[in-house]
């Protein structure tokens, strides 16, 4: 059933309201660019760039109908989008038509048009249909080729300025959390330094900020070298952050495992398993893997170190589950094992929730050598928490 609407006809749009009102939501910028028979090379800035269909292949832009930049790219029979990085803003407000070229590498696309060598991705297209749409043009292009040639934080423009991408966990609105998880860490920092000195390790305080550990601060012991500093997020991607959950939280403990595919009911069974032990146990053991790919340890790294893009986490969860045999394995004391990090969290009430890692301690320990830094670390954290009871006045969780 259908209802017309009747009635006066609506008030006329002020412009300015309407470019505000619009300009609070964010949308990807790209350069649109073509070459021309004569040679010339035409480079149009859009922030209308959008997929259209998969079958066939269509995206768009709308250019203005005046745009003269636009007039020219016409010329073409074909164009090329180069969806721009997040550190590509300057090139965007250095634009100034075709001799913006000279100062920026690139390469023909498979129809001729630059492709630059820092864009996100590259879309290679012919004309298919061109749509009059008020004071603009909605220009539908149907996809020859295209390829991600540099999986990175896109540029956004949002409120009429530039930016890039960050999920949610990592626009902390909580900014006193980390400001007090840092002073935390004055007093944390002796009993670490000692633990990592004595066991040749990397010893961490890491505070649970949204659903990351951020490092607040470390110790190096290790000779293994080590990609942990200060500020660093590591994401509580399953099984990581099994050692924040609380056992009589069901619902935190269900948002934890949801962040797993959830089809994966493999991986699911097993990340519960590894919740009960931490639990049980009160820390977390996570042995020495098999490498990476290259790939995925490059995403990995790029996330960790501050690109959160949504395809990074993706191989950042990707890599977690490769490993999982490797999460709390039963340990034989006469066995040997090559120690990835052990983890125990600070029993402290309140927030920030904080945490004690011990990384890369020597390589072939036997099983009673792993037990007693298990231990080391617990009781570690459970002298941080004294500390901080000290010296703040937070309490302490009794057990």
């Amino acid at each position: 059933m259908s209802e017309t609407t009747t009635g006066a006809a609506p008030a006329a749009i002020d412009p300015h309201t309407f470019r505000e009102a619009l300009g609070h939501h964010p949308t990807g910028v790209a350069l649109v660019t073509a070459t021309l028979d004569s040679g010339e090379h035409i480079g149009m800035v859009v922030g209308t760039f959008n997929s259209v269909s998969i079958d066939p292949p269509l995206v768009s832009f709308m250019p203005d109908r005046n745009s003269g930049t636009f007039a020219r790219l016409r010329e073409a029979g074909t164009f090329c989008v180069n969806v721009l990085a997040a550190d590509q803003t300057d090139l965007v407000t250095g634009w100034r038509g075709p001799e913006s070229f000279a100062g920026v590498e690139w390469r023909p696309s498979p129809s001729g048009a630059p492709i630059l060598r820092d864009s996100v991705a590259w879309i290679d297209c012919s004309y298919h249909q061109l749509v009059d749409a008020g004071d603009h043009y909605i220009v539908l292009g149907e996809v020859r080729s295209l390829e991600v040639q540099r999986p990175t934080s896109p540029l956004l423009f949002f409120q009429g300025g530039f930016g890039g991408f960050a999920p949610s966990s990592f626009l902390v609105p909580a900014d006193h959390e980390l400001i007090r998880a840092s002073r935390f860490s004055e007093a944390a920092m002796e009993p670490l330094a000692a633990l990592a000195a004595e066991e040749s390790a990397d010893v961490s305080l890491l505070a649970s900020i949204g659903d990351h550990d951020v490092v607040i601060g470390t110790e190096r012991g290790s000779a293994t070298p080590s990609y942990f500093e200060i500020g660093l997020r590591l994401p509580h991607l399953p099984p990581v952050g099994a050692v924040h959950l609380d056992p009589a939280d069901a619902a935190g403990l269900a948002r934890w495992l949801d962040r797993l595919p959830r089809r994966d009911e493999v991986s699911r069974a097993r990340c519960l398993e590894i919740a009960e032990r931490v639990a049980a146990q009160g820390h977390s053991l996570c042995l020495v893997g098999h490498a990476p790919r290259q790939d995925t340890w490059q995403d990995v790294t790029r996330y960790i170190h501050g690109e959160p893009t949504p395809r990074h986490r993706r191989q950042v969860l990707t890599m977690h589950l490769d490993h999982l045999d490797y999460y709390e394995p039963d340990l034989d004391p006469d066995g040997t094992y090559d120690v990835r990090s052990i983890t125990a969290a600070v029993p402290m009430t309140g927030t920030p929730r904080l945490a004690v890692r011990m990384s890369f301690p020597p390589a072939g320990a036997g099983g009673r050598t792993v037990a007693r830094w298990s231990a080391q670390v617990r009781d570690r954290a459970a002298e941080v928490a004294d500390l901080i009871q000290i010296r703040f006045g937070q309490d302490r969780v009794l057990g």
